[in-house]
């Protein structure tokens, strides 16, 4: 006997929360999507756009001061990924890094996801810094275009479908904080300017 699909919708919104709560034990930054219950829906015709869960993915942007406009006109055969100093020490991966060209405002990208053999670390004269630095570097082809990231970050129109806070993802944010010393923050609490942090026994639903 088959199940009715508020039966089946019922045990997939479990499993969706459990997975949420699975993966926040584990320390890592998930939001739920709202649990939508159509009362008339036809599976035939309806799609409900919200999602099972959000997640919360970190990404690296490099400005370059050459010019190009997508991956095809990228004028080396390989991208500086990279320094393997700092990424050694990094506790998180980032999804992608982001190439900005300074001369056109075009940008191109590149995941880790993509790595294999070919990506090598070679010796590269930083001239910023004006000294041989240890680089992560990554073949040309490995670049992907704008548009095949835009079409996996979440779009303004459907942050309703989050269930909790979402602005930050359309506004502010960007400012630049000056600290005497890094200190590893390990309260996960989000907090915005004049915004205290909540206390412990406080509840945060979504």
């Amino acid at each position: 006997m088959h199940r009715s699909f508020r039966s089946a919708l019922n045990s997939g919104h479990r499993a969706e929360r459990a997975w949420v709560d699975d993966v926040r034990a584990a320390g890592r930054s998930v939001a739920h999507g709202k649990k939508v219950v159509i009362q008339k829906h036809n599976k035939n015709t309806d799609h409900c756009e919200s999602p099972d869960a959000v997640g919360l993915f970190s990404l690296e942007i490099k400005e370059r001061s050459i010019s190009f406009t997508s991956p095809e006109d990228y004028p080396y055969d390989t991208v500086f990924v990279d320094d393997m100093r700092g990424l050694e020490r990094e506790t998180l991966q980032h999804l992608a890094y982001v190439y900005r060209s300074k001369p056109t405002g075009a940008w191109v990208w590149l995941t880790p996801l993509d790595r294999d053999d070919r990506w090598v670390v070679k010796e590269v004269f930083d001239r910023g810094r004006g000294h041989i630095v240890p680089t992560l570097v990554a073949p040309k082809d490995c670049l992907r275009p704008a548009e095949a990231l835009l079409s996996f970050l979440y779009p303004h129109g459907y942050l309703e479908w989050v269930d909790g806070e979402s602005g930050l993802f359309v506004e502010g944010g960007g400012e630049i904080e000056i600290r005497k010393r890094h200190v590893e923050k390990t309260d996960p609490t989000p907090r915005g300017r004049g915004r205290k942090a909540a206390r412990k026994n406080d509840k945060h639903v979504g």
